[in-house]
């Protein structure tokens, strides 16, 4: 394809370049990450006649860079010097035991939320770092601890201030979750057998959603499911307890129809160290 311009942008993309939800997904972010990334100058990708923002095959290893430099835990706004040099995976990984502490840094600034009664700085704030970090480390790293946290405590404050919590991050989950579906993306089913703690549902959904998919949840817990009802690409069965001699048949014969089919919770970990501690 022949490139024309159009004063200094493009009228139309070179070959091998990528549009911004493409390139999103092939990063594993969102849009508004990359667009986020663009305005504190971490990326500078093409824009065409129309302003559409178009990435090279550089652009994606310098996202891949950013985005691996993020996961260890280097503060958005610390993260050039780890890009930009070719020492970068050397500096990188002298700098992430001292750097890891910046997650807890996020969770210092969304805990120091709760604790003033900031509620409004709060949504912000979280709307604030959706923006600048990929949603899987969102979840993991920050939202997860810091409901672990609470959760530990039997003081009134904090059982309030987690509940406080809970309802803002499912507000925050529920809207991702729809602003973030299109047609393209593959579509998937989260159902819990069993489950400890609902929320868990919305916080894996609104990870998964930040990954490119679609996520439907059965909210209510369904000890045998019945898949046949479902038209789904993949299925995601949640059990936070050791499947029974009938649920583990079911679920075996779910694979060996050849479904797309996966366990979530904590019985996934309690098998797979069975199948550790066993050889199997």
């Amino acid at each position: 394809m022949d490139t024309q311009f159009s004063g200094n942008k493009w009228a139309r993309p070179l070959p091998r370049h990528y549009n911004i939800e493409t390139t999103a997904q092939l990063c594993g972010v969102l849009p508004v990450n990359l667009r986020t990334w663009q305005r504190l100058g971490l990326i500078q990708p093409r824009h065409d006649e129309r302003g559409s923002r178009w990435y090279s095959d550089n652009d994606l290893t310098r996202l891949h860079s950013i985005v691996k430099t993020l996961s260890a835990g280097i503060p958005i706004g610390e993260i050039r010097p780890h890009i930009d040099t070719r020492e970068s995976y050397t500096l990188l990984n002298d700098n992430v035991a001292r750097h890891n502490s910046s997650w807890r840094g996020l969770q210092a600034e969304i805990l120091h939320c709760l604790g003033e009664g900031e509620w409004l700085k709060l949504r912000r704030l979280i709307w604030r770092f959706g923006r600048e970090y990929p949603l899987t480390y969102l979840v993991n790293r920050v939202f997860r601890p810091i409901r672990a946290f609470l959760t530990t405590s039997t003081q009134t404050t904090l059982i309030q201030q987690k509940g406080l919590f809970d309802s803002i991050l499912l507000e925050y989950a529920t809207y991702m979750m729809r602003v973030l579906r299109h047609k393209t993306r593959a579509q998937v089913l989260l159902l819990p057998m069993q489950i400890d703690d609902p929320l868990e549902l919305w916080l894996e959904s609104l990870r998964l959603s930040g990954e490119g998919l679609n996520v439907e949840i059965v909210r209510a817990e369904v000890e045998e499911p019945d898949l046949a009802a479902f038209g789904m690409e993949h299925y995601l069965i949640w059990s936070d307890c050791p499947l029974n001699e009938r649920q583990q048949a079911v679920f075996d014969a779910w694979l060996q129809r050849g479904l797309p089919v996966m366990l979530l919770g904590k019985a996934s970990h309690l098998k797979a160290v069975y199948k550790y501690q066993s050889g199997v």
